[in-house]
């Protein structure tokens, strides 16, 4: 067992990663461009990738991206020069998707008013993907739970500032912020964040204390992500004001469904009050196709809010459950079972699309 920060990734699973054919991997490496290292497994030396150098090779191909695929890369990016060897430009062609763009959404939350939807899992999932691309990934605990904490392998909260420290007690945001892996911080959550409403509530322009916090360290970031608590909550309103997209977490069963409509209705409300438009994505979660209820609720979804609903579907799986037991992501449990795959294809829908 590895946490995040430990892992080493074969060359076929970072090539599965990377979108390289495999015998790519070692042309990489005698250029340059990719650090192999020799890692003993059981009783053999195999040749590895470390997930710093994994992060390196995906921040090297987005900031020296090939002229020719320089369209393909997201605002504000500019090509300069490519470093990637000839040989490898038709296989790095197919990962344009991973390797060139930004995040069309920089703020991004998971959301909905139900607990019980596999929320926190779905987003400790998701940074650590987004880390593994190689972007500087900032995760924010917005739930006293600190069910994102204890997923990021945080054990020691309850020492730690939170965003209540920050908003309330005027905590430079900076220092509220911790390294948990390469390129993936966070700023953690413990129970004392469950008392922040009444004294938020009376604080100036409380809607925009935390958009107004987040934009001091957003340049430091590729991407953010909040994981908020299960309820229609002030704190809630604030990072709906302070994000651009809002993932809702809805588990394919008739409660999750049914709340959805109130859900939807709350964003509607709060992007009329504060003249702030959201882009809103649904994500089926917990499917099982052996389930007759499972499909029919993820059929409704998909009938109801057909322009909100992911192409992917997170189907219900031990791996996730395995990974939040050893607190790691699911490719330390298996790279090539369905909840990495799935968690691949979230990943890449929500940030790039």
């Amino acid at each position: 067992m590895a946490t995040f920060r430990e892992m080493c990734f074969t060359p076929a699973e970072f090539a599965s990663l990377a979108k390289l054919d495999k015998s790519i991997v070692g042309e990489l490496e005698e250029q340059g461009l990719l650090r192999v290292i020799k890692k003993k497994v059981g009783n053999v030396d195999r040749k590895m990738i470390t997930l710093e150098d994994m992060q390196n090779y995906f921040r090297m191909v987005r900031d020296n991206a090939p002229a020719e695929f320089a369209h393909e890369m997201g605002d504000g990016a500019e090509a300069a020069g490519s470093q990637i060897p000839v040989e490898a430009v038709e296989s790095v062609a197919a990962a344009t998707a991973t390797l060139f763009k930004r995040p069309r959404n920089k703020i991004q939350m998971f959301y909905n008013v139900k607990g019980g939807t596999g929320k926190s899992t779905l987003t400790a999932q998701y940074v650590m993907r987004a880390s593994m691309m190689g972007l500087r990934v900032l995760a924010i605990d917005l739930d006293g739970q600190g069910h994102l904490t204890v997923n990021l392998d945080v054990l020691d909260a309850h020492e730690r500032p939170t965003i209540y420290d920050v908003l309330i007690n005027d905590l430079p945001i900076h220092q509220s912020v911790m390294n948990v892996a390469p390129g993936l911080d966070l700023i953690p959550a413990n129970l004392g964040l469950c008392n922040i409403e009444i004294p938020l509530n009376n604080k100036p322009r409380r809607e925009y204390r935390l958009q107004e916090a987040l934009a001091k360290i957003a340049d430091q970031y590729d991407l953010i992500v909040a994981d908020t608590n299960p309820a229609a909550s002030i704190l809630n309103g604030s990072m709906l004001v302070a994000a651009g997209l809002v993932n809702v977490v809805c588990a394919t069963n008739p409660l999750s469904f049914h709340g959805m409509s109130l859900v939807m209705t709350t964003i509607e409300e709060l992007e009329r009050e504060f003249r702030h438009t959201l882009q809103v994505r649904i994500v089926p979660n917990m499917y099982d196709n052996r389930e007759v209820i499972s499909q029919e609720v993820l059929g409704e979804l998909r009938a109801q809010f057909m322009d909100f609903c992911t192409k992917t579907v997170v189907n219900r799986s031990a791996d996730l459950n395995e990974a939040t037991k050893r607190r790691t992501t699911v490719w330390d449990v298996s790279s090539k079972g369905a909840a990495a795959q799935d968690i691949n294809s979230l990943a890449e829908e929500l940030i790039f699309s």
